[in-house]
């Protein structure tokens, strides 16, 4: 299987516990710029941080106000240090949105402290809430298979309904699962819509990404067959832009013929034991 450089924001960015790439207090005091700060440490390193967008709320503790003047933004390069990233002026309100392109590095903590000691008098307390953090990360492209499902039309107490289905034949007493099933049409035997899928089952927040280039051009709907848990299903184009605004269970697409999508598939932070199967296929 093909890897690539997938660019995108991690969905659960912020305060957690839960969340791979959520940030929480450190336990231990550092020292930057002469002034002791505790930083915000990631749950897991955040492999080439491309973006963030971060609110920062600063206030007075002590004596004296430490607001209206310079501060910097650090951040704790992996295996190099702490790294400076801009400088601000922080508001006389204490509060000032970070929102800046980043050098692309793996990071696992984040300060902000002022540009020299005000003094020991002066002190604050300090507040991070992560909006944005746009990362890649070199993930497997996995392969959907057709054959599981079928999609087709079928009698049922009311009628007939097209949709997903199994299909099973009893084959010398034992039931065996049909992966293809052809329908006389016309005195023709054609077989039923392929059905791309894939199974996944998963134990924490992770990310699966999977390839798909429609055959013909039209409308396919990508949902999910749920067993278990909370899987999040996200559609990007070949350059990794975005093409729906967050994520969703169960949508349909006008997708274009010989052009490749992404299709991620995300275990929720914090949800139990997730087992879904993807499904896509072109709507009749």
């Amino acid at each position: 299987m093909a890897t690539v450089n997938f660019t995108y924001d991690y969905p659960y960015a912020g305060y957690g516990e839960d969340g791979r790439l959520q940030n929480k207090w450190s336990e231990s005091r550092v020292t930057l710029n002469g002034c002791y700060t505790y930083p915000m440490v990631f749950n897991t390193a955040v492999p080439q941080c491309k973006h963030i967008n971060m609110n920062v709320e600063i206030e007075n503790t002590g004596s004296g106000t430490v607001l209206g003047r310079s501060w910097d933004f650090f951040i704790y390069r992996q295996s190099y240090g702490w790294y400076e990233v801009c400088s601000f002026t922080l508001p006389d309100d204490g509060k000032y949105t970070i929102d800046r392109d980043m050098p692309g590095y793996t990071i696992t903590q984040i300060a902000c402290v002022p540009s020299a000691n005000p003094g020991s008098s002066r002190t604050w307390s300090t507040w991070y809430g992560i909006e944005q953090l746009t990362i890649t990360e070199t993930v497997t492209v996995n392969e959907l298979t057709t054959g599981t499902f079928q999609y087709g039309v079928f009698a049922n107490y009311y009628g007939l309904e097209q949709k997903l289905t199994e299909v099973y034949a009893n084959i010398d007493g034992t039931l065996k699962q049909a992966t293809d099933v052809l329908v006389n049409i016309d005195g023709s035997l054609v077989s039923l819509p392929k059905v791309n899928s894939a199974y996944l089952k998963t134990e924490s927040d992770t990310m699966t990404l999977y390839g798909f280039t429609p055959p013909v051009s039209g409308s396919y709907r990508i949902t999910q067959k749920k067993i278990s848990g909370d899987h999040e299903i996200r559609l990007y184009g070949s350059d990794f832009t975005p093409l729906y605004d967050g994520y969703f269970y169960d949508r349909s697409f006008d997708l274009a013929a010989g052009t490749l999508y992404y299709i991620t598939v995300t275990h929720y932070r914090g949800a139990g034991t997730s087992e879904s199967y993807l499904q896509i296929y072109k709507e009749a």
